[in-house]
Parts: structure tokens; sequence; C-alpha cells
């Protein structure tokens, strides 16, 4: 697949002096940020904002308390995701703490969807609770809020996601408090949180003012949800997952260090949290009911915790498979409507919970947008991934007559509908969308060119200070052109990572790839089949093939050892590339 090469191009000279940072460090940042967040974003061991700071939280804080002291019933209400999880687990342990008599309840993903429900708010009535308390949801479900008002039951709504807008006011439900940083009153300063984030807020704040200490281990629920709802790890954000890495890589709970030991985990990072961890949480609300794993989240007897991640452990396995399968299934599809911009895929056997996941892998395959459907005739749900030329909640509202109900934002989206719309959406979506090919060519963001023999030890030391690296964060990347690939060695029976080994400036340097088709294209592509086939079969090329490259440098830590690693990320061929 082509692919657009950018090379930032800032000035940085006085920020290296005015910080007195590495040249490098200095060429990074300012390539990504104004200079004034340069000193707020390296610090990252400051302390997070007052939480009463936050519109509506002194007056929750004070509900919640007066509550718990009247001995008075609570029910938390969160989400099947990673973030409603750690939010509801973060919950319920200050409300435990607090000596409340407190239940966490998780919806179901697919008997309840997302977000409270009336009838949920009706259970609540006759089993006597007195207050609910949402996570992670809540911001647009009025006749819910509605429904506690009616019944006399207290509601405090904390929630992260964006806020509906009628005439320019925000539109709330009728709750006592809504604790959510993206109101337009709401005077705080980064309201990029998740609902972990915000769940973490109100927690420290109720411990503030009830005068107990708050316990170490929260921090890292919250940097569990901010890694797995994929939020922007800057500002307060990056506070969180740093320091919650930390702490958690010093004494995790037992829910996380039993994860930990059926994942093979030695060390906790944002790529474990993202694609280990938060995979095995996520699991138990895909394929069963997330209310009882919830419990292990709460969990403190290792034993018990234990057998709760092997059986998330083995639904993971089993969430794979299923996942890889509907890809495959996917893609024949796609196939089938090669000459759509917008994919509109029905697959009615495929479990809707992997929706999501399938929509995205395609996404990644062929860069356009994508919507995969589930089921059939009055029960069709789905998902949708895009790409950033495509606003996909924008390009839903101009359809909106085809969905029974939708959501999102302009790279994620879901949906339920009718059947027999899905031609018509199809068709819609795909004469509104206004894309171009070049939309569909991924850009490379490259931050220096640099050679490979500063990529050493003492740069991946250098480059630690901007971890943790994520979303709006994303690991620095070299670029090279013109080095010397003269072999490749495969590692693993099923060929998915190899050893490269290049030359560059009169020196011979070990890389590591995970991108094997890409590169077995390009090298067909550009040199042809005889070429890749001796690089496929381990033959030293004493010529070499000039390529360019993009690669990261960092340490790869394998049973406790640290090893230096430069990861090639993106390949092409050499012929004078500007």
């Amino acid at each position: 697949m082509k692919e657009n090469w950018r090379l930032y191009n800032k000035s940085y000279g006085e920020v290296q002096r005015s910080l007195r940072i590495p040249p490098v460090l200095a060429k990074i940042l300012v390539d990504r940020m104004n200079e004034a967040e340069i000193p707020k974003f390296l610090d990252k061991e400051g302390t997070l904002t007052d939480p009463l700071c936050m519109k509506d939280m002194d007056r929750a804080v004070a509900m919640i308390l007066n509550h718990v002291q009247e001995g008075h019933r609570i029910e938390v209400i969160g989400d099947y995701d990673v973030d409603g999880m750690s939010a509801s687990a973060i919950l319920g342990r200050v409300l435990q703490r607090l000596g409340a008599s407190v239940r966490v309840r998780i919806p179901d993903r697919v008997e309840d969807g997302y977000g409270i429900r009336p009838y949920m708010v009706e259970a609540c009535a006759q089993e006597d609770v007195s207050l609910i308390l949402t996570c992670d949801n809540g911001i647009r479900e009025f006749a819910a809020a509605h429904r506690a008002k009616e019944l006399g039951i207290a509601l405090i709504i904390t929630d992260h996601h964006e806020i509906e807008r009628l005439d320019g006011q925000d539109h709330l439900p009728e709750a006592d408090c809504v604790v959510n940083p993206h109101r337009a009153d709401d005077e705080y300063p980064f309201p990029m949180l998740c609902g972990a984030g915000v769940a973490y807020q109100l927690a420290r704040a109720l411990c503030q003012q009830a005068g107990i200490p708050e316990s170490p281990e929260w921090i890292g629920y919250a940097a569990l949800g901010t890694v797995c709802d994929v939020m922007p790890l800057l500002g307060e954000n990056r506070k969180l997952v740093y320091q919650g890495l930390r702490q958690w890589n010093q004494n995790p709970p037992q829910a996380i260090r039993a994860l930990m030991k059926v994942g093979g985990l030695e060390k906790l990072d944002v790529y474990t949290f993202g694609f280990v961890i938060g995979p095995m949480i996520n699991s138990g609300g895909r394929l069963e009911q997330q209310q009882k794993y919830i419990e292990i989240l709460l969990e403190e007897d290792p034993i018990r915790a234990e057998k709760m991640a092997t059986r998330l452990y083995e639904l993971n396995r089993l969430r794979q498979k299923m996942t890889e399968e509907g890809i495959e299934a996917g893609l024949r599809e796609v196939e089938r409507a090669k000459q759509d911009r917008v994919f509109v895929i029905h697959l009615p056997d495929l479990h809707e919970s992997l929706a999501g996941l399938v929509a995205g892998r395609i996404k990644e395959k062929y860069q356009q947008p994508v919507f995969v459907l589930t089921g059939r005739g009055k029960n069709v749900k789905g998902s949708g991934r895009s790409i950033p030329a495509y606003n996909m909640f924008a390009h839903m509202n101009q359809v909106s007559e085809c969905f029974i109900r939708y959501g999102g934002h302009p790279m994620a989206a879901g949906l339920s509908m009718m059947e027999e719309q899905i031609p018509r959406l199809r068709s819609l979506l795909n004469e509104q969308c206004g894309l171009t090919p070049e939309d569909f060519v991924p850009v490379v963001h490259i931050d220096m060119e640099m050679p490979l023999r500063y990529a050493d030890e003492n740069m991946a030391d250098l480059l630690e200070t901007l971890e943790p690296y994520g979303t709006g964060n994303p690991k620095p990347l070299f670029a090279k052109r013109g080095v010397k690939m003269r072999r490749i060695l495969w590692m693993g029976r099923q060929k998915k990572a190899m050893r490269i080994l290049v030359w560059d400036d009169g020196a011979e340097y070990e890389c590591v790839s995970f991108r094997t088709q890409d590169l077995a294209q390009r090298m067909e592509e550009g040199y042809g089949k005889g070429i890749w086939h001796r690089l496929d079969q381990g033959e030293v090329l004493s010529e070499g093939v000039l390529v360019d490259i993009c690669y990261q440098v960092g340490w790869n830590w394998y049973r406790g050892n640290k090893k230096l690693q430069r990861i090639i990320t993106n390949i092409r061929c050499s012929f004078g590339n500007p």
C-alpha cells in the first residue's frame, strides 16, 4: 500500500536553550506541541488538579457522604468495557472503604447495551436503593434519569462522553449531580479524562472530605482505563498513566497480579495494558456476562483472582479465534464491493461484540471507513471505524433515518437498525462521503532523519524521558534513506516477525520488523520476486538492496533483562526518494 512519508520540520533551538534539554528531545517536542505546553508535558511526576474544581464535584461528594452516613443502599452502574470496569472498581472500592452498603452493576453488552436504562432504575427501587452512581455512562440517558426522579432515587452521573447541546446550551439529564469535565460551565482545565479518570478524581475528593487516605492502587485503575479507552496521553492523562504504571509495577493488586501471571507478563506498560490486560478483561463482557468479572477487579483473595483470570485468558483466546474468522468473512465481503469508498459489511452470524474489532482490522488493511453489521431482521447492530479524512459520526447524522439508535465520534461509532435499511445505508453513505483516492493513503509522520549509529543505548535512555507513549504521544519515529538490506531471519514458525540485517555508513545493524507482509510486498514490487526469494530463504546478499526505512529505538525487556532494539515500522525501495 502506498504511504506518504512526511518529515516534521520546525525550529527547536530556542526550546533547547531555554529548557536545557538535548536537541533530539527538543526537536520531537516542538514538532508535537506548542512551546508553552512542553514544561507541563515533562512534569509527569506532578499532582492532578484539585478534584473539587470540577463542576458539581462538591455537591456529589456531600450527597454520597450523607447517604453513607445514613446507611442507605448505593448502586454503582458502570459499563462493560475496560474503562467502565476500571471506573466501577475505583468507586466500588472507595465506597467500601467509607463503609457504604454498595453494589456494583455492570450492564450486559448484548441484553442491556450501553448505559443506564429505566428498568435498571426500577430494579433499584424494588431493592430499596437510595442513590445511583453512574460511571463512564449516563450523560445522554434522559429516560433513565427522569425515571429516577419519578421514583425518588437520588442520581449522580459521572461520565466523560461528549454532551448533547441544544441551542448552544448543554442538554443534561435530570440528575441531582452531573460530573463531566466536558460541561460548558466547567472550568476544570483538562476535559480529556476517561471515565476511570473522572471516577478517580471523585474517589480522591471523597477521601479528602472524609479525612481518610486514598488507596495507592486506585491510580492504576485510572491508568488502565485511560489507555484502553484510547485517550490522549497528554496533560493529566500522562500523569495518571505514568504514575499508575509505576505503582502497579511495584505492587499490583491481586486481580492484576493474576492477569499478569496467566498472560505471561513480567512488566506492565502501555502496550500490555492495551493489548494483553485490557483484551482479557474485555473478553468477559464480549462472550459472557461482564457482571461476574467485575469481581476480579474487587477480589483480594489470590486463589479466586487467579481462577477468574484463567477463565478470562481462555475467553480471550476464544475471542481471538472468533475475531480472525470474522475478519476472513469480512474480507470476502470487501472483495465483492471494492468499488465502495465506505464499506458496509453485513455478517449476520458474527457475534455482535466482535463487530468493532473486525471493523478496525479491515479499516487498517484498506485505510477506508468500515461499518460491520451483525444480526438479522429488526435486530441488526453494528460498529464503525474510520480514517482521519472521514468524520464518521457527522456522516451518520446525515443519514440518521436509517438507524433505530446510533452514537459515536469522528473515528468510531455504534448503531442499531433494521436489516431492510442496509442497502439504503450503503448507497447513501457512499453517495455523500466526498472521499478521494488520496484520502485513503496513510500518512507516516517522521520526527527526524537519523543515522542508525545514533540509535544506541544512550538514545534509548534519553527517549524514556518522553514515556509513556500512546495516543497523542506516539513513540518517536526516525528515518534513514539508502541503507543496504543484506539478510532477513524469520522469527517463529508463523513468520510474523523477522530480524533484518542492514548496513549504514559502513557498519552493520540488526533490526526487527513485525510488518512482514508489507516488507515482502515492497521487495517484490521494487526488486522482483527473485531478490525476495533469496531474502526469504535467509541468503546473505553481499551487494545488499537499497531501502529507505522508518524505525523506532528503545529497550526490549525479556526475562528480567533489557536489550537495545531497533524496530523497522515502514520500508520502501530506495530509488532516489526525496
